[in-house]
């Protein structure tokens, strides 16, 4: 039987829980906007995700199945993804960086006829204008007119237009059981994957953050991955909610003013992912890195060592150990003196080897993860019923990731096997990099690969092999993708070479091309 880890009832839906939140921590200050120092206190914020929920009702309820968001990081799209669960509809929300196929896949995939988009989202949208014939409406942050001239077939609504005066609280007729969210994943193969996440799978979610991490209604997350990512979304900002304290959210990532905001807006713990550690580590010092109450951070990998971390920003690094990813859910607790990681109660972790029997510890293999209680982990890839049951083979669902249990059961990470490849906290497909390349004219064939990175994590190494006689060369392949890639599928390393090495399927041999300059 799983413990009980807080208060909170695992039977609510994210509305009807951001709702209670509110009534009881109702003048507290819930929110700071980063670059503009803009508050919302919880009953502030509550408004505003009813009034946007009300609106929606108003004008679009026969439209409101699935709701596309586009937008980068703000008040407005965090009230949004709130606003959305009071009205029962799936959130579908896709990082601000994406272009080109892979964008047009995400938009298209649930034939949603609403998308939230900003100006700076229009040029994307307007190359893959003719790939998302469902969409029927744009809903605006801003950059309205603009949007009116390039898309006149649409209709284009301003934000401010759908706002509701009616501020009541919407009571929804959602279960906790049913699907809140979809966020897109990399998976382990192929194109990027809708993961459908319930109700249910975001309170535990949150909950397994909330205790091993010593969450309280005292602190203050800082958090500036893109919302369309399981980490902000679950991690930082719901546990935040469920706790009662504040969240600092910035648009992006930005190392020059890290510091300053930490210290200015009083935050008390921040994720981070193994590039950000290192861009922190390669920043030149300022008085801000010490002059904080940063009492605890966590994220891997370390790149470098964690005790030089700590005496340098005055904080304590949690060691490696914790696990978790959009499919499954918070699997694995870091410890905070041990780099072993504490597989939680929710949930059953194997290590198996390549023909899927289960190894014993200490021996490295692929981490198999299954719940011990419902709802805890996502319920399949949306239209893709065939990568599911691929994915939970043997009634074991496999991460693509190499790990060991020891003795007592705790859990280590070790590297990926699949064709995932992180960059700069992103999980890139190398299915979707080679499938944007192949689109180049002059480009016969191609493999994409990971390889270790400046950074702490990886850089994306690209192999191509040109059609005869044409003049291909790796600036031009570089500008090719920036014009159809988000930013961090673009590779860093370009070989051209006459053949690429396949194994008998066609599958290109990853280990042969590690090997090749």
């Amino acid at each position: 039987m799983a413990k009980k880890i807080t208060n909170t009832p695992l039977r609510i839906t994210l509305g009807n829980l951001l709702h209670e939140c509110a009534e009881k921590f109702a003048e507290r200050q819930f929110l700071v906007i980063a670059e503009t120092g803009d508050t919302f206190t919880y009953k502030e914020f509550e408004i505003l995700t009813n009034k946007i929920a009300n609106g929606l009702l108003e004008k679009y309820s026969e439209k409101l199945t699935y709701v596309n968001i586009f937008l980068e990081n703000s008040a407005e799209y965090l009230a949004l993804t709130y606003a959305l669960k009071k009205v029962n509809v799936i959130e579908v929300s896709i990082n601000p960086a994406m272009r080109g196929v892979s964008l047009a896949r995400m938009v298209d995939q649930t034939a949603s006829k609403i998308l939230f988009a900003s100006g700076a989202q229009l040029e994307a949208l307007d190359q893959i204008r003719d790939s998302i014939p469902n969409i029927e409406t744009l809903i605006m942050m801003d950059c309205v007119d603009k949007a009116r001239i390039l898309f006149p077939e649409l209709q284009i609504i301003s934000f401010e237009d759908i706002l509701s005066s009616c501020e009541d609280h919407v009571i929804s007729s959602a279960k906790d059981t049913d699907i809140a969210t979809i966020l897109f994943t990399s998976g382990t193969t192929g194109i990027s994957k809708g993961c459908l996440l319930s109700h249910r799978y975001a309170v535990r979610t949150a909950e397994n953050i909330i205790k091993p991490n010593r969450v309280s209604g005292d602190d203050c997350v800082y958090t500036f991955y893109p919302l369309s990512h399981i980490g902000p979304a679950y991690y930082d900002i719901l546990p935040s909610i469920m706790t009662g304290s504040r969240v600092i959210l910035r648009q992006r990532f930005s190392v020059s003013n890290f510091w300053p905001e930490v210290k200015r807006y009083g935050a008390t713990w921040f994720m981070m992912l193994g590039s950000v550690q290192q861009l922190l580590w390669a920043h030149p010092s300022c008085p801000e890195e010490r002059e904080h109450k940063v009492t605890r951070c966590w994220g891997t990998p370390a790149p470098v060592p964690k005790n030089d971390f700590d005496a340098r920003f005055n904080l304590h690094l949690v060691p490696g150990g914790g696990y978790g990813s959009t499919d499954a859910g918070w699997v694995v607790a870091p410890q905070w003196d041990h780099p072993g990681g504490i597989v939680l109660p929710h949930f059953e972790v194997a290590i198996h080897d390549e023909n899927d029997d289960p190894l014993p510890p200490g021996e490295p293999g692929e981490m198999v993860v299954r719940p011990l209680e419902p709802g805890v982990m996502f319920d399949g890839y949306f239209g893709m019923p065939e990568r599911t049951i691929e994915s939970w083979r043997n009634l074991w669902f496999h991460t693509g990731d190499i790990g060991r249990l020891d003795q007592q059961g705790r859990f280590y990470f070790m590297h990926r096997i699949s064709e995932r490849i992180r960059v700069k906290g992103e999980m890139v497909s190398a299915y979707e990099v080679e499938e944007g390349v192949l689109l180049h004219p002059e480009v016969k064939d191609c493999a994409v690969i990971g390889v270790p990175g400046e950074m702490g994590e990886e850089d994306i190494k690209l192999f191509v092999i040109k059609k005869e006689d044409t003049k291909l060369t790796g600036e031009d392949l570089i500008q090719h993708c920036r014009d159809r890639m988000a930013r961090f599928m673009i590779p860093k390393h370009i070989v051209f070479l006459d053949e690429i090495p396949r194994t008998s399927t066609g599958k290109s041999e990853k280990g042969k091309l590690a090997t090749l300059n």
